[in-house]
């Protein structure tokens, strides 16, 4: 791991301050954020995402690629879901621009979405990443004060509709199946789990995997090619989502350029993730008549904290029941008629892990929890040395399971229970006693 820079943020003795100088409008470095307007194809959507700084405008397409149709570039209720699906990452950016415009279809309940997702990001990126200790961040940006504030959004979101219609998209009601689950798939042991848990009770369960198009996805390659020989309703969604993600920070003077030789498990500023890949597989339940979406997330993830009195959600509000409730009404007023949920809320990491390697062995083998994977072959392998590599062979060989099935060599076992005794590891504590 690198040592955290001498300007790193810290938290101690940091004072409160009302908001009598804003400080925090040193982070809008950006002036206009415009998402759209939308290309759609039956199997593609590319939305341009335009960037306009002081000196100079740039843009960068995002793309979503399917296997198969899903989308009638003919129909309004097409349209409207692309452009719900491509505003996702820019809701990361509100912190750090005067205005976001949404180009598309959007009705009142898409409006409230966004800028209720937009505000509660904004809260949790201030304090996650900059009253909490960022390596990522340089200058004054790693010395801001606590600021008390009802709201942190500082962008002015706007919608602007087609240009070439002024109509709005129809509410419709959609009938699903809801013996038809979607397995938001991603190689680790929760989503193994849920798909394990679901087929046995005789479930049809389709795993949907979305490839975002850097190494993030080497961790979900086995399970995906498991899953594609032997259950057919697996699909595969291909995003670009890391390269706007990484193309955002160069735009950041307060980001070290040198961010991506930083070894740590954050990323440097993007907090609302799990909705890009979300809202990426909402296209095949509609198509497929899916009436739930099974998330992976496990209980703990669920709870409030408190930063000197601002109050957030740790970070963890795309991972918890929070998150789950807002989207299954987003979806009810959208007349979508699917459910969002995990049922693993009330499992510990530990007891996931117990019952994926003794319940589903062949699954298990399958599992990739690393932070850099590498391929040997046609496998990906784990690298044996990051904190959820350490995690996971400490939880198997408590569990006397063999971390070998899943891809570890001796020495990199070996290695792991040094290392275990000496880094820290992300997990509840009640689980982690269990490793000593």
């Amino acid at each position: 791991m690198n040592k955290k820079p001498p300007n790193s943020n810290s938290a101690k003795n940091r004072q409160v301050e009302q908001p009598r100088k804003d400080q925090l409008t040193e982070l809008v470095v950006l002036d206009r954020l415009e998402v759209g307007p939308i290309k759609l194809e039956p199997q593609r959507l590319i939305a341009p995402y335009r960037l306009r700084t002081r000196s100079r405008e740039e843009a960068i397409d995002l793309i979503y690629s399917y296997e198969e149709d899903v989308f009638d570039p003919a129909d309004d209720s097409s349209t409207n879901l692309a452009g719900m699906i491509a505003a996702q990452v820019a809701l990361n950016y509100g912190l750090f621009c005067r205005s976001i415009v949404f180009h598309g279809l959007f009705d009142n309940s898409d409006r409230r979405f966004i800028q209720a997702m937009a505000e509660n990001t904004a809260r949790e990126i201030y304090v996650k990443k900059f009253l909490e200790p960022n390596p990522f961040l340089q200058g004054k940006a790693a010395r801001l004060p606590i600021i008390k504030k009802p709201k942190y959004l500082q962008a002015n979101l706007k919608f602007a509709g087609d240009s070439s219609t002024s109509i709005s998209p129809k509410w419709q009601f959609r009938s699903t199946d809801k013996n038809r689950h979607c397995i938001l798939s991603s190689g680790g042991k929760d989503s193994l789990l849920s798909f394990g848990l679901l087929n046995e009770i005789g479930r049809e369960v389709h795993p949907i995997f979305v490839n975002e198009s850097g190494r993030h996805w080497f961790t979900a390659i086995n399970a995906y090619k498991y899953f594609k020989d032997n259950i057919p309703g697996t699909a595969r969604v291909w995003v670009n989502s890391d390269r706007i993600f990484n193309w955002m920070l160069r735009h950041m003077p307060f980001i070290r350029q040198d961010y991506a030789n930083l070894r740590t498990d954050e990323y440097p500023i993007r907090l609302w993730t799990v909705a890009v890949f979300l809202f990426g597989a909402l296209p095949l339940l509609h198509k497929r008549g899916i009436g739930r979406l099974i998330i992976g997330d496990e209980f703990d993830t669920t709870h409030r904290a408190s930063f000197k009195g601002v109050t957030h959600y740790d970070g963890l509000y795309d991972q918890s029941r929070y998150f789950d409730e807002a989207l299954s009404r987003y979806y009810l007023r959208k007349g979508w008629s699917f459910n969002q949920f995990s049922i693993l809320r009330s499992c510990s990491e530990m007891l996931i892990q117990k019952t994926l390697a003794e319940r589903y062995p062949q699954l298990q083998a399958q599992q990739v929890s690393c932070h850099a994977t590498h391929k040997e072959g046609e496998r990906v392998r784990p690298c044996g040395k990051c904190e959820k590599c350490r995690r996971i062979v400490g939880m198997l060989l408590a569990l006397d399971e063999n971390p070998g099935r899943c891809g570890y060599t001796d020495e990199q076992i070996k290695n792991c229970l040094v290392d275990l005794s000496s880094k820290k590891i992300h997990q509840e504590s009640a689980g982690a006693s269990q490793l000593i």
